[in-house]
């Protein structure tokens, strides 16, 4: 089992994640670019019994404790791809895209488009970066894109 030093040094790798002391001198970190209202990736990291919690919104709710999950025997690669995933989790809008997500999409003549999220709106964005077009749904701007005869080519974040 990692000591609190231990994971307090792993957790400090994010440069990203701000400490705050909370009672019985346990420590939270915060990820405050957030793109939700929910911050906290690490909380209760506890000097005594070594244990933290680290935000698991990517897991089912029945995995999970508040959408918390116990990091007390991690080992260091757990518990840093724990924290990597909670922190990619809280990027993430309520839509379920981290701003700035993006499709390339493609026709029969090589044409480029791209439909990105500019939250809360799907962008239809030209290889100019010029907006095409603006939807509330990226179910909207899909269908759009194939109307006019384009494909799905990859996908960015």
């Amino acid at each position: 089992m990692l000591t609190f030093e231990e994971k307090k040094k792993i957790i400090e790798e994010f440069p990203e994640l701000e400490e705050q002391k909370v009672s019985m001198n346990r420590l939270n970190y915060h990820f405050n670019e957030s793109a939700v209202a929910k911050t906290i990736v690490v909380k209760y990291l506890h000097p005594k019994s070594h244990n933290a919690f680290v935000y698991a919104g990517y897991l089912p709710s029945s995995e999970t404790k508040d959408g918390y999950i116990s990091v007390i025997n991690a080992s260091e690669e757990e518990l840093r791809e724990r924290i990597r995933l909670g922190i990619e989790e809280l990027k993430k809008t309520e839509d379920g895209f981290p701003d700035g997500y993006e499709e390339v999409w493609e026709d029969d003549r090589a044409d480029i488009l791209r439909l990105r999220y500019i939250a809360p709106v799907w962008g239809i964005v030209m290889q100019t970066e010029g907006i095409e077009a603006i939807f509330k749904t990226k179910e909207a701007g899909e269908a759009y894109l194939e109307e006019e005869g384009f494909f799905l080519k990859e996908t960015q974040a």
